[in-house]
């Protein structure tokens, strides 16, 4: 990942090209520069130049009109080099004038102390003004990888919570760039929270930035986090392998094995040979030889068996597969008038898991939820998942909603139910 964020770099940014920090006066008898406020602080105590610089000092304005930055800077030394004391409003316009001049001719480092000494002296209006001077120094300093300097006039012009999400931008990646973890994770968190308020999407590298600092700090769960935004809004195969092999990694036994892996199939997210042999191998030791052997051809179709070991390990998991299958579908209808004769949910939950992994999802709908509806099932989490891919595949989005939304005590699980509906959610949009 890059070291820091390839953030804008136009300067056009402050209206240094359009007079921001002051007008040209319009009467005959002096073109120097005015006040931009009528009322004058009485620190600054004038709010006219002194007699010796205003014809260098109009001269430089003159040059700042046309554009002639290194004109405007040869004015401007005149100015300073004439004879006699500097009123605070002659030192004011002196600093103005020549950060403008060396600001456009990107010269930050020569820019930034005398934009710098502009924002502290009290001849500089108060409001607006001062926080967009703030805004231009950061951004400045930041160009100029003098990332000390961008933190200090970035932490004065962003406010936690909800400050302007470009500022924290600047900020969060110059405490980045500094291997400041901790601040990093405050500012860019600050800054995804008020995008997604805003209905925005933060960019991938905004995520990524933040998702950089929790692994600096060590945070997994954070980390993994990012991951799950990173997956929903912007999905690449990388995200989709991290998000699926931690869950895996994570799981505590076989049976939520088997459902992390039915999500990644449901999303597309089956990345490696290694997976499709892993579900079919779980799918028959839960015995549904159905569900093997649909992932088995779905692996074959799509040609992940390409090394002589997988299509050998493959092959033979395939027979067994469809073997058992055979046989489990011709007890269907004894196994269906057996699950609705018994007073408990289990055995039309397995009923419907198997109806679910032959395809047949009507059969699958009506029997997983006569299991959940007559209670006592043994894991009622993955039951309510089944129903919901059971709807899912049936087109029905609302009643899948639903069901996941029922998902609640397994923490596995419970992930799965909710990555499950933010797909379909971004599916929907």
């Amino acid at each position: 990942m890059s070291a820091r964020l390839n953030l804008v770099a136009a300067i056009a940014v402050l209206g240094l090209l359009a007079g921001a920090t002051g007008a040209v006066a319009k009467d005959k008898k002096a073109k120097e520069p005015e006040a931009a406020s009528s009322t004058v602080n009485p620190a600054c105590g004038t709010d006219k130049l002194s007699k010796q610089l205003a014809k260098p000092m109009a001269e430089a304005q003159k040059a700042r009109e046309s554009k002639d930055w290194n004109g405007m800077l040869t004015k401007v030394a005149e100015a300073e080099a004439a004879v006699g004391d500097k009123t605070e409003y002659d030192k004011y316009w002196i600093h103005e004038l020549r950060g403008i001049a060396s600001a456009n001719l990107k010269q930050n480092a020569q820019a930034i102390p005398d934009l710098e000494a502009g924002l502290n002296s009290p001849c500089m209006p108060e409001g607006e003004e001062k926080v967009r001077r703030t805004k231009l120094l950061m951004q400045l300093a930041y160009q100029d990888r003098n990332y000390d300097k961008a933190i200090e006039f970035g932490s004065k012009a962003y406010k936690i919570p909800g400050g302007d999400p470009d500022v924290g931008l600047y900020l969060a990646n110059a405490y980045y760039v500094k291997d400041d973890f901790a601040n990093t994770r405050i500012v860019m968190t600050d800054v995804i929270k008020t995008l997604e308020a805003n209905g925005q999407t933060p960019d991938e590298q905004t995520l990524r930035i933040l998702q950089s600092a929790c692994i600096g700090l060590k945070d997994n769960q954070c980390v993994m986090d990012l991951v799950e935004k990173l997956v929903i809004t912007h999905p690449k195969p990388v995200y989709w392998e991290q998000l699926i092999d931690s869950m895996l990694r994570g799981s505590k036994n076989d049976n939520t094995m088997l459902n992390v892996l039915r999500f990644a199939d449901g999303v597309e997210a089956m990345t490696d040979p290694s997976y499709y042999i892993e579900m079919a191998q779980l799918a028959m030791a839960a015995g549904l030889p159905g569900e093997a052997q649909a992932i088995l051809d779905k692996g074959t179709q799509k040609g992940v068996f390409s090394t002589a070991r997988d299509k050998e390990h493959s092959a033979r998991l395939m027979g067994d597969a469809k073997q058992a299958a055979a046989l489990d579908k011709s007890t269907l209808d004894k196994q269906d008038a057996s699950a609705r004769a018994k007073p408990t949910g289990e055995a039309d939950v397995k009923l419907g898991a198997a109806y679910l992994s032959y395809g047949d999802n009507a059969k699958a709908i009506e029997a997983l939820q006569r299991g959940i509806g007559k209670g006592s099932v043994k894991n009622p989490d993955e039951a309510a998942l089944l129903l919901a891919i059971a709807n899912l595949r049936s087109g029905n989005t609302a009643e899948a909603t639903k069901a996941f939304g029922t998902v609640s005590k397994d923490p596995t699980l419970s992930r799965i139910a909710k990555l499950w509906q933010a797909k379909i959610g971004g599916a929907a949009g």
